[in-house]
């Protein structure tokens, strides 16, 4: 059911800042930019990014505030802080601080915390504005990631080489390191927690590097590009669950347990829940094909992406006391893609569509590929209004077939154990007022 006052709840505080004179804010030469975002989303079946099943949620808080300086000698500085809440997490986080020289067309060095160039969206999320949609496709760019995939440390290397007749090539190569991540209250560990293990680090303490290449046809507004992005040597720790928090297959193991060494083993004699359990030396590979073309007042987007998750070691000591090899070998190939429209049909009104398709189970079989908690199909239909220049408001509805993104930011645990079907619907309501 919708609920009447969490609407004005939503609505109140967003329209009122609509209707004031915003404007970016200028100091000595300094401009100071920022945007701030609310989001409310229902679902009729599922908990997806917050309390959504059958309520609507004001789920998605954003504030952005991003400052940059241009030197005399060309030299740029810039930082953009991010605040958010989502669901029941907030955090404060800093998105990007680097200084940037570009030497001439061809080179150009970026150091500092540098956005991650990724696909075509990854390092301009924030530039809200400027699209129809409410949220881009969930798979392929996580709303509950955005904190986590933003940015990196290290070095960018980046330029653009004309190519005659066939246009230009736009490169950027990085290198640098992320910051580990802690705390099984956080959206991503949460995400990619499940019933048994439940996650409270990812060490990446190996780094990250890659390459984004992008090819501007002699088509006007025509590009296609390629990224790549390689994270070696993961580690992620966590402990095994009690039996409140399992479901499926793990609470009969659980339960099996119990028979052969007595009713509450699992929980209480130390040897199960709450022992440590992890997966290791995880190599992640991101490969992405991407393009756009926009004409006139149209914009068409698609873009192909494969995760593979190879070398790693899972590890459950536990399982030793039950006769089972406590390691075995961890792999995982993921694959993602979608393409969407938008169309700007007038200076205010925009509308658009996309359809996007994920698969966990890659090199699955058929069957394996055709469970719901392996796959999901979502097609989107938007509608984006502009209150002012400075002010927009947009709607979505999402008709969704699958259960992957319950397993990375919606209702978790084992969800093969879900009963509800694999097709729901989400509505997502934002309004963004940027300056």
């Amino acid at each position: 059911m919708i609920r009447g006052k969490k609407i004005l709840t939503f609505l109140s505080p967003a329209m009122l800042a609509c209707g004031l004179s915003v404007q970016a804010a200028t100091f000595d030469s300094i401009d100071v930019h920022g945007s701030i975002s609310a989001t409310a989303s229902y679902s009729n079946k599922y908990g997806f990014m917050g309390d959504t099943a059958d309520n609507l949620d004001l789920n998605l808080v954003d504030i952005i505030l991003n400052s940059t300086h241009r030197f005399e000698n060309g030299l740029r500085v810039g930082g953009q802080i991010y605040a958010f809440k989502l669901g029941g997490y907030k955090d404060l986080t800093l998105d990007f601080a680097s200084a940037d020289y570009s030497f001439n067309q061809h080179f150009g060095v970026r150091v500092g915390r540098n956005k991650l160039p990724h696909g075509l969206y990854n390092d301009s999320q924030d530039l809200d504005a400027i699209r129809t949609f409410a949220s881009l496709p969930f798979s392929f760019y996580p709303r509950s990631l955005r904190a986590i995939d933003a940015s990196f440390d290290g070095l960018t290397i980046y330029g653009t080489f004309d190519i005659g007749r066939a246009g230009s090539l736009d490169y950027q190569v990085f290198a640098g390191a992320k910051e580990n991540i802690k705390g099984a209250d956080t959206p991503l560990l949460r995400g990619v927690s499940y019933s048994l293990i439940k996650f409270n680090e990812w060490d990446l303490g190996h780094g990250i590097n890659g390459l984004s290449l992008f090819w501007n046809l002699p088509v006007e507004g025509l590009k296609l590009g390629y990224s790549l992005q390689q994270v070696p040597k993961t580690r992620m720790r966590g402990v095994l669950g009690a039996t409140d928090v399992l479901s499926g297959n793990d609470l009969a193991l659980a339960g099996l347990v119990d028979t052969m060494l007595g009713a509450g083993a699992w929980d209480y004699s130390g040897m199960f829940a709450g022992t440590t359990a992890g997966v290791s030396n995880v190599d992640v590979l991101f490969r992405t094909i991407s393009g756009e073309y926009t004409y006139g007042r149209w914009i068409f987007a698609g873009e192909y992406k494969l995760i593979d998750q190879l070398h790693g070691v899972a590890s459950v000591p536990a399982l030793a006391l039950l006769g089972q090899p406590p390691t075995s070998p961890y792999s995982n190939h993921l694959q993602y893609y979608y393409g969407s429209v938008s169309y700007e049909a007038s200076d205010r009104i925009g509308l658009g569509y996309y359809y996007a398709y994920n698969c966990d189970s890659r090199q699955g079989t058929s069957a394996q590929k055709n469970l719901p908690e392996n796959y999901s199909k979502d097609h989107c239909f938007a509608v984006s209004y502009k209150v002012t220049k400075w002010c927009v408001a947009k709607a979505e509805y999402h008709l969704m077939d699958g259960l992957t993104p319950l397993t990375i930011s919606g209702d978790r645990g084992d969800v093969s154990s879900i009963t509800s079907g694999s097709r729901w619907g989400y509505l997502v309501l934002k309004t963004t007022v940027s300056f």
